[in-house]
């Protein structure tokens, strides 16, 4: 787990994978982001953490360096990690307390899955952040809508067990309502 960064950056790029540029254009824009609503998004780029799971590692990095105030309550923190040597390559967005009804777990999920995995699958991780930060500001602000794909995706699979709570829900009341009136058909 690293230390807080002295002084204290937005975007940390342990393993070099932007330009100095790329994160100083990325750390202006989080910083005037920060001062402008009180909510930071730190980027952590990283080669290794350990056995732990990569949103542990977020959450409590999250933690220790304070990321949105000193319980990590109106911060959102993105680590990139890259670890060449166990094979594994991730993207997991942490959202502290104070950010979790703007940027709920599906939302951060179709962050990455929209904007920041295409963009790092076609080698340019420094569009993968922009874009993804930018959605996270537009989440935050309520202006995130996930593609129509996405959303019909999701649909899918949950549309039928709503449709067959209402069937059930209508049966049981025909039943419920033709005993009422006598209509029960029991024993003579």
């Amino acid at each position: 787990m690293p230390e807080p960064p002295n002084p204290p950056r937005l975007v940390n790029d342990f393993i070099d994978v932007l330009t100095p540029e790329q994160e100083a254009q990325l750390e202006r824009k989080l910083v005037a982001y920060d001062d402008s609503t009180s909510t930071q998004i730190a980027i952590v780029t990283i080669g290794d953490i350990g056995d732990y799971d990569i949103s542990d590692f977020a959450v409590a990095l999250g933690r220790k360096w304070g990321v949105g105030g000193k319980e990590f309550s109106n911060g959102i923190i993105i680590v990139v990690l890259n670890d060449k040597e166990r094979g594994r390559r991730k993207v997991w967005i942490a959202t502290g307390y104070g950010m979790e009804g703007a940027i709920p777990d599906i939302t951060a999920k179709q962050i990455i899955d929209r904007e920041i995995v295409p963009n790092f699958k076609a080698q340019d991780i420094y569009r993968g952040l922009e874009e993804g930060t930018d959605a996270l500001i537009r989440a935050a602000a309520g202006e995130y809508k996930a593609p129509v794909n996405y959303n019909q995706r999701g649909r899918g699979k949950g549309g039928g067990s709503i449709i067959g709570a209402v069937i059930i829900f209508i049966i049981i009341m025909i039943i419920i309502s033709n005993i009422n009136r006598g209509g029960g058909g029991g024993m003579m």
